[in-house]
């Protein structure tokens, strides 16, 4: 495990939108491997930075990254979003956990442990305590990760492909 002395969590910028490319390709690579048909392979191309510029720059989302030394260890994107009441449902705020990637090289030093609990920190400021997020059904790292966390399974989805 990382000190909280060697790990520092901050705000994405304009300046940080390099390492959270970088940090992306960890995530993006294991998508691109498992479904080459729907997720593009890593890239780090002036489009992926404006897409996470344009994250950054909406007013109810946050990317955090993590630095272990100095050196990008990884980020986690959540957008906190209101819901408004529908005949069916009622309505409520929650944060949705878009992404999360840890670099290679720290894995299982509960970096992405401390992320999510700077955004549960910034949660609890705007009085909300009901976090979502989604995984791939064959990322079950994610899956165990987000269940240490207290996340529980309330949804599913399916597909069926073209040509079944």
């Amino acid at each position: 495990m990382i000190s909280t002395l060697e790990m520092k969590i901050i705000k994405a910028s304009r300046e940080k939108i390099s390492d959270i490319v970088m940090l992306n390709a960890f995530a993006q690579g294991i998508h691109h491997d498992q479904h080459p048909d729907i997720f593009k392979p890593p890239q780090d191309d002036p489009e992926l930075a404006a897409f996470f510029q344009s994250i950054i720059s909406r007013e109810n989302n946050v990317i955090l990254v993590a630095y272990i030394k100095g050196a990008p260890a990884g980020y986690i994107w959540a957008a906190f979003e209101k819901r408004p009441d529908n005949p069916l449902k009622y309505g409520k705020r929650r944060v949705t956990i878009h992404q999360i990637a840890v670099h290679a090289n720290h894995r299982k030093k509960k970096i992405g442990t401390a992320l999510f609990q700077e955004i549960q920190e910034l949660a609890k400021m705007e009085g909300i305590d009901h976090f979502e997020m989604d995984s791939w059904a064959f990322n079950t790292d994610a899956h165990l990760f987000f269940q240490k966390l207290g996340f529980e399974t309330f949804n599913i989805k399916m597909w069926r492909k073209p040509g079944l």
